[in-house]
């Protein structure tokens, strides 16, 4: 193998016609830091004149015509190192039409100094969790670059047209640029992915986006699964004719879980003499009953005594009348979606209760305004743990990169974290 060949294997450069010398490498400082310097020398016999068309048939045609030198083109990282290839290409003379142009190359696309290479690797770095800024710098090009490989990318992108049979709902704080605070999130239950992230939950934008797709295919889905939002489900009945409309039953803990927890904070005043341990205990006081441990005794420096979890729970829940009503009905409510008894359930959200805190009797009527979707979450074993870690990884997308001011870069960054765009579909 020459010396030509080992050099291209190296740089991954795939074009036949860029020769290098025995002493092509330089390693020195550009901009304080070191980096490797190839150079390379690009020459062929043309076919054609690039100018005017004609064929190159022999001497009378096409001629060389000198070089032009020291052309940079940036290419991957190579042991660390920033690396350039310094390119002499060949320039040519066209008798026909009296213009010169010059010899072109795979590795690099006209008027353009990054090579087709680096620009693969910007791209696969994108489907890192890591922020934009850190890839231009890996990648030694400018923060517009990247900007300019995420545009292009959107433009590419068409997300699947045929809509999921199970679908889930659910929104996150969208960027500044958008039509409303919040975007909204769809994804396949059946498949985990996401279908589409769209830049507003307002209903009649997402009226208008589900009217695109004809009405026999939004008879197609099946189920609906959401948290209790009501635009979500006007627009489920008005549209999924045939879908089932399931409430997710971490939302449904959650109105009870805040309920018993505001009610508790409300008593953490300095003037209880129970504030110190409802503070420290709040844990217990939220966690399942059945839960708690009623054999073994840590000392507690609150009680000043050994006791069991149970024991404290029973003590602090005692020490007030609503505390107590507002935790029963809570425990309740929590384990009876915990066994699916929805006769439990509809007992406990119907039956007049004295000395609820105003917090839960509020969460029992959004219960019973909501009852037949609740009861749906009894029936199916659906819910919405897809859609939630979706929703927390996007979260961390947007905490990496400090925040984002383009909502189409911010999609455009989901999509291919989710690994929904692929990477050899937006390759030119």
């Amino acid at each position: 193998m020459s010396h030509t060949d080992y050099t291209r294997n190296i740089l991954n450069i795939k074009d036949r016609n860029i020769y290098f010398s025995e002493n092509c490498l330089e390693v020195k400082k550009i901009k304080g830091i070191m980096t490797k310097v190839f150079y390379g020398v690009l020459t062929y016999i043309p076919t054609h004149c690039d100018k005017c068309g004609c064929l190159n048939e022999g001497h009378d045609d096409i001629i060389k015509w000198g070089f032009k030198r020291n052309c940079i083109v940036k290419l991957p990282k190579l042991s660390g190192y920033n690396t350039i290839l310094k390119l002499t290409k060949q320039r040519y003379y066209c008798k026909h039409c009296n213009d010169t142009f010059i010899a072109t190359t795979s590795l690099i696309d006209k008027y353009k100094s990054i090579s087709r290479n680096s620009e693969l690797q910007i791209k696969l770095d994108l489907m890192d969790k890591i922020s934009e800024k850190d890839i231009s710098k890996r990648n030694n090009v400018s923060h517009n670059k990247v900007n300019r490989i995420m545009d292009e990318i959107s433009i590419k992108t068409v997300l699947p047209g045929t809509l999921p049979t199970i679908m889930n709902f659910d929104e996150f704080k969208a960027t500044k640029d958008t039509l409303g605070k919040m975007a909204f999130l769809i994804t396949n239950n059946e498949t985990g992915q996401v279908f589409d992230i769209l830049e507003s939950r307002k209903y009649n934008y997402l009226d208008k986006y589900f009217r695109r797709y004809g009405k026999n295919q939004r008879d197609k889905v099946k189920f609906i699964i959401t948290d209790m939002y009501k635009p979500y489900l006007k627009l489920s009945k008005a549209l999924f004719k045939n879908a089932e409309i399931v409430i997710d039953r971490f939302h449904i803990v959650g109105q009870a879980y805040t309920a018993l927890n505001i009610t508790r904070v409300k008593l953490c005043v300095k003037s209880n003499p129970n504030y110190n341990k409802l503070k420290h205990y709040w844990k217990l006081i939220l966690k399942n009953e059945n839960d708690l441990n009623d054999k073994k005794k840590t000392y507690s420096k609150h009680f000043k005594k050994y006791l069991t979890e149970q024991e404290i729970v029973t003590y602090l829940i005692n020490t007030n009348p609503t505390l107590k009503a507002t935790y029963n009905t809570y425990q309740g409510i929590i384990n009876s979606i915990r066994d699916k008894d929805i006769n439990k359930f509809l007992n406990i959200i119907y039956k007049k209760q004295d000395n609820l805190s105003p917090h839960m009797i509020k969460a029992l009527r959004t219960y019973r305004d909501f009852e037949k979707y609740i009861i749906n979450s009894f029936k199916y074993n659906y819910n919405n743990g897809v859609i939630e870690g979706t929703n927390n990884l996007i979260k961390c997308i947007k905490r990496i990169a400090f925040g984002y001011r383009s909502f189409n870069h911010f999609k455009t960054r989901i999509l291919l974290i989710k690994g929904i765009i692929k990477i050899k579909n937006v390759i030119a």
